[in-house]
């Protein structure tokens, strides 16, 4: 992992999320940067992509069906780093992103009303994630992968939410739907309470770190 960094990509269209950015930083030793696809509309992941040991692809506002020139952009960069075999954490819209490249189905959820709050996430035995866990998890989104793609597994589901979590197959690419990256300042903007931010922002770094645990072997 010499000179390999955690790429950390931001697809905000509104407000960067570098709180969540700096959250990510702090859990681990390797070098992180952070990218701006739609916000900025530079080419940083484009050069950096081949010395980068993995991504965490974030969330957005956008529909991975508006297919912008930044998100045709990131896609592609997105095809690549799974031709190179770099390990994903797809969150969001990066779980979404994920699903719709390779071939399942991403939809409204609840007749075009975005939802946001809290919610129980039930986590399946795999080898990475360890035994059955379950625990709160924030979300904010109106869409979601509502088909699983062909050589991948549900890996985390609700009571509200058949898919909430999928994990390739062969590949290292894992994907959760709730924000497992959230911060405080996302969770004032999304009107969790404090107690309620607690217990879903350790949950969520707990799943954070078995990502982290991955790239560090």
């Amino acid at each position: 992992m010499l000179n390999k960094s955690l790429m950390v990509v931001d697809p905000s269209v509104h407000q960067p999320e570098i709180s969540s950015f700096n959250h990510i930083s702090s859990l681990t030793d390797i070098s992180c940067t952070y990218h701006l696809p739609a916000l900025t509309n530079e080419k940083s992941i484009d050069d950096e992509l081949v010395n980068s040991c993995g991504i965490i692809l974030m969330g957005s506002a956008s529909s991975v069906h508006d297919q912008s020139e930044w998100q045709k952009r990131l896609s592609d960069n997105m095809i690549r780093a799974i031709d190179l075999e770099i390990p994903i954490l797809g969150i969001c819209y990066g779980h979404q992103l994920i699903g719709h490249l390779f071939g399942g189905t991403v939809g409204f959820l609840w007749d075009r009303k975005k939802m946001m709050g809290i919610r129980n996430v039930h986590i399946q035995k795999t080898e990475l994630w360890g035994e059955p866990i379950s625990g709160p998890l924030i979300f904010s989104h109106e869409e979601g992968v509502t088909t699983c793609p062909k050589d991948f597994s549900i890996i985390a589901s609700s009571d509200d939410v058949k898919i909430e979590g999928i994990a390739h197959n062969s590949k290292p690419i894992w994907s959760f739907q709730p924000h497992i990256e959230a911060t405080y300042p996302f969770a004032k903007r999304v009107k969790i309470s404090d107690d309620d931010f607690k217990k879903a922002f350790q949950f969520g770094i707990q799943l954070l770190n078995k990502f982290i645990h991955y790239l560090d072997k």
